[in-house]
Parts: structure tokens; sequence; C-alpha cells
């Protein structure tokens, strides 16, 4: 896994606001760090829909 990957996963926890498209989520759940071209789950912060993205397309949000 590149260090860069590793250090956005390691910044990241369940729960935490995260960002995708531009807009907000919360992250619900990561595939395990030995999946290659890992996923996590993210549920919409505005209507609650649940959807599975590639990890290197998300961010964590500004504290």
């Amino acid at each position: 896994m590149p260090l860069a990957a590793f250090v956005l996963t390691a910044a990241m926890k369940i729960g935490d606001l995260v960002t995708y498209q531009g807009r907000a989520y919360v992250l619900r759940g990561l595939e395990p760090m030995s999946v290659p071209n890992r996923r996590v789950e993210l549920e919409d912060s505005e209507t609650g829909e649940v959807i599975v993205v590639p990890l290197a397309e998300v961010s964590p949000q500004d504290p």
C-alpha cells in the first residue's frame, strides 16, 4: 500500500465525517488493509443512503 494511503486511513476512524465528490459522509466501514484497492462504506449525512466507494476517492474533513 502506498504510504499516502496508509497515512490517510490512519487519520480516519469509523464515525468520522469525510468528503466524497464534494459531499459530506459519515465513515461507516473500511475494508481490511490486506485488501488491494480498498473500499469504504459511507453514509450520506443528509439522506442516510449508504454507498461503497474506493478509499482513494475519500478524504477526511478538516476539524
